[in-house]
């Protein structure tokens, strides 16, 4: 194996940090999870490197023959200096993450926020089968954000914040959000937030309904208060991919996130939904069409994969 031809991706959780060790063409190597140490920067940089041990070892290779890394890191980042500016879930805030990565394993290391990383994955999975130059990636887990590809590129606005539509607020007067405000879209349609809004509606539930595919699995079986949750999130994750095509106008929504491993059962009620969006309204019609919609598939991770482009310079 050539020296310093190996690409290395990490998706760096707040519990988990995956990483992908790729050739210089792109080919997957090896792949691994580990559980995540947030204590100090120190402890969370102990996790990055036995990840990446970790994989480098399964091909009998040495840090010395990476080329570069890219990390998705939820939070505010600025990819240019590769800073975290606050990641609550890894307790880090004005933590130059990149360049202690970087220092470590003495190559380039290149940082974004892991929703947008996955935007770029989910954009290069996208492409093996259509020519698309713009999409939203929408990932619906503990919380929801979408990352924004334009004209084949990473879009971040002034901030870095562009897509943030789960601090959105949909419902004034709501639901508290982890953001300080009242009645965002995430209060409503997060994992957390499913699973909350079923318990209130039956109590009777709570110590069987744990995740929002409980939910989904209770509304299939006939539950009506199940039901009724299910139809209340599919409404307004409908309203908030039209949000995104009348915004961007993206040629796909791309779909993912812990929530969506329901599969038929979430992306039905949105099917049905965004169908009554098309027949009321011409315009609708004619920008969210079914094929707009894609979801992507359980085994594919986005996160890893956009990473790994990120550690080529992809959408930079």
């Amino acid at each position: 194996m050539q020296t310093a031809q190996l690409l290395v991706g990490l998706d760096v959780g707040g519990t988990k940090t995956a990483v992908l060790l790729a050739d210089a063409n792109g080919n997957a190597l090896a792949e691994a999870t580990i559980p995540t140490y947030t204590a100090t920067p120190e402890a969370l940089l102990g996790t990055i490197s036995r990840a990446v041990r970790t994989v480098l070892a399964e091909v009998r290779a040495t840090p010395r023959q990476i080329r570069s890394i890219g990390l998705g890191v939820p939070g505010l980042v600025d990819p240019a200096t590769g800073i975290v500016q606050l990641a609550v879930n890894l307790n880090l805030q004005r933590y130059p993450l990149g360049p202690a990565v970087a220092a470590r394993f003495k190559t380039p290391a290149f940082l974004e926020n892991d929703v947008r990383t996955a935007a770029v994955g989910a954009f290069a999975y996208v492409q093996q089968t259509e020519p698309v130059q713009s999409l939203a990636y929408v990932s619906i887990g503990t919380g929801v954000a979408a990352g924004v590809i334009l004209n084949g590129r990473l879009h971040r606005g002034h901030n870095g914040m562009a897509g943030e539509i789960g601090h959105m607020i949909v419902e004034p007067g709501g639901a508290r959000c982890n953001c300080g405000q009242y009645g965002c879209l995430e209060t409503i349609v997060a994992g957390p937030a499913i699973v909350r809004q079923l318990i209130a509606a039956a109590p009777e539930l709570q110590n069987t309904v744990r995740h929002a595919g409980d939910v989904y699995e209770a509304a299939g079986q006939g539950h009506a208060a199940a039901q009724a949750v299910v139809q209340r999130v599919s409404q307004h994750l409908s309203r908030a991919m039209q949000w995104l095509v009348m915004m961007y106008d993206v040629e796909k929504i791309v779909i993912g996130g812990g929530v969506t491993r329901s599969g038929e059962a979430f992306m039905n009620p949105i099917r049905h939904e965004l169908a009554q969006m098309c027949q009321e309204s011409p315009l609708a019609a004619a920008l969210l069409g079914e094929a707009k919609l894609h979801l992507m598939p359980p085994e594919y991770n986005p996160g890893l994969w956009g990473a790994v482009r990120l550690a080529v310079g992809g959408n930079r």
